[in-house]
């Protein structure tokens, strides 16, 4: 049986390099929250990405991702940053495994804003992981806590057999372009992606795997995992979502929540 991961090892060298090609400004839809935040869990942290966007804000940040390349990237860049990095800490775990307790307590610790940005959920696996990924953060969710957490729109997705030029940039004398074509398994909600980065003629192949939900399929879930969908975004500029959106971004919070 193919196992359809995504190793973001492989991708923890150019992972900033892609989004300075096709910067996606997600961080719109976070910065009301986390001004209004203290305490912050961020699913998925990559290479600091989003925390780095808002490390000036002075609030407590933890940051979890499996991958120990991204964890590794996101060290370097925060290293410098005294003392605001000592307002970070970093776990290397499986979001579906999370389990962080409060010091000298057998209670979660918990969050009053949880992310889960750029796609991270639908990086973990099939609908079955995306709910253990969902519970890891609900458990650690304080009761009036917003819980956020964003998909691609799978009304949108086109099979293409032959790679499309997504951008291109110039970043410290090095000439990048990016090239992406993508293929669909329906049964399995499933969508692979295959990118190109060329820098300077040299061509380097990557790829990821990404499980869809379709609207119908989130809000079957927030029934079942007792959380509350108290906004739905179809752009980080905070558009209105329709059938058509490129995004859907979810704004939540636990059903006993304030």
């Amino acid at each position: 049986m193919l196992d359809y991961k995504t190793d973001y090892n492989e991708w923890a060298e150019y992972y900033d390099v892609i989004y300075k090609i096709i910067p996606p400004e997600d961080f719109k839809i976070y910065k009301k929250f986390v001004k209004e935040s203290s305490n912050i869990l961020e699913m998925g942290i990559g290479t600091g990405r989003i925390l780095l966007e808002f490390i000036n804000y002075q609030v407590k940040w933890t940051g979890v991702d499996k991958f120990e390349g991204m964890i590794e990237k996101c060290k370097e860049k925060i290293e410098p940053l005294q003392p605001l990095k000592e307002n970070v800490f970093l776990i290397q775990e499986d979001m579906t495994r999370l389990d962080i307790k409060e010091r000298d307590s057998i209670s979660n610790k918990k969050f009053d804003l949880i992310i889960y940005p750029s796609h991270s959920l639908m990086s973990v696996g099939d609908e079955k992981m995306q709910i253990k990924a969902l519970c890891s953060g609900l458990k650690h969710l304080s009761d009036d806590g917003i819980l956020i957490f964003d998909l691609h729109n799978p009304n949108n997705y086109l099979i293409s057999d032959n790679y499309d030029l997504l951008g291109t940039k110039k970043i410290q004398n090095d000439n990048y372009s990016l090239f992406s074509k993508s293929d669909l398994d329906f049964e399995k909600k499933l969508h692979s992606n295959y990118q190109i980065l060329e820098k300077n003629k040299n061509k380097i192949k990557l790829k990821s795997h990404e499980y869809f939900l379709y609207l119908e399929d989130v809000i079957r879930i927030s029934d079942e995992l007792n959380f509350e969908i108290i906004n739905l975004y179809g752009s980080y500029n905070l558009d209105p979502f329709n059938e058509f959106s490129e995004e859907m971004i979810f704004i939540c919070k636990n059903q006993n929540g304030q």
